[in-house]
């Protein structure tokens, strides 16, 4: 018996994104690409009462543009996604394993940087959001072969869906994320003050092509990232979940 798709919830001030890549770039035209983030919490107000951490994945040591640092998952939206927010259930579910269950909001307003080389820049975007995993609320699945990368998309019906592990190390390892050994090399769960922290490679408005090779990955436990622009908005995307705390 085939499995039931996944039901992802999006609330209505995110229906805008229901909207191919090509739809997007098209009423956007001043970029040439967009990419996607996802900030996954560990808890909500519905479960523990421990504070809440964010979920990073560490670049492979291999990675041409900043080996070895910190991330939330995400990449390129592709022209075969049906919309720029299944561009989101693709790549959570290619980089870590899990199941984007519900979009809660958007953070930030879009991240504008360029890719590709000096000589040829491509001007990007990057939409990042907050959402909620399947893996969080089911027992079931934690620890279980994945399942298939199918979802059936409706609008919010404004009931939270609740979720069962929390924010202590014990809960943690009962989450079975699984990274792309090809692009990833570690995933870790980190906190408000492990971001207020971290080091990073590009200050604020940087753009420098050379700075993103031979980066190191931090010492001392130090959480070590792409740019300041990165670690100013997960600061912000802790604020914006705590309030729901």
């Amino acid at each position: 018996m085939p499995l039931s798709p996944i039901s992802i919830h999006i609330p209505p001030k995110l229906e805008h994104h229901t909207i191919s890549l090509s739809e997007y770039l098209e009423k956007h035209s001043i970029y040439d690409t967009l990419a996607v983030g996802a900030f996954i919490f560990s808890h909500s107000h519905l479960s523990s009462p421990s504070a809440p951490r964010l979920l990073l994945i560490q670049r492979a040591a291999t990675e041409r543009s900043f080996p070895n640092l910190w991330e939330i998952p995400g990449g390129g939206s592709e022209l075969g996604d049906p919309t720029i927010l299944h561009s989101v259930a693709r790549e959570v579910f290619e980089e870590t394993g899990l199941h984007l269950s519900r979009f809660v909001r958007q953070v930030g307003n879009g991240e504008e940087y360029r890719i590709g080389s000096k000589d040829e820049p491509k001007r990007c975007v990057k939409l990042n959001f907050e959402i909620k995993v399947l893996e969080m609320g089911s027992p079931v699945l934690a620890g279980l072969p994945r399942l298939p990368h199918t979802h059936a998309w409706k609008r919010d019906d404004g009931e939270e869906d609740a979720e069962l592990f929390g924010s202590d190390p014990q809960s943690l390892k009962a989450i079975d994320v699984v990274v792309d050994p090809e692009e990833h090399q570690a995933f870790r769960w980190i906190t408000e003050e492990d971001v207020a922290q971290a080091t990073f490679v590009l200050k604020a408005g940087e753009e420098d092509f050379e700075k993103r090779k031979g980066t190191a990955a931090g010492v001392n436990g130090i959480l070590s990232l792409a740019s300041e622009n990165q670690r100013d908005l997960m600061l912000a995307a802790f604020d914006l979940h705590n309030t729901d705390l």
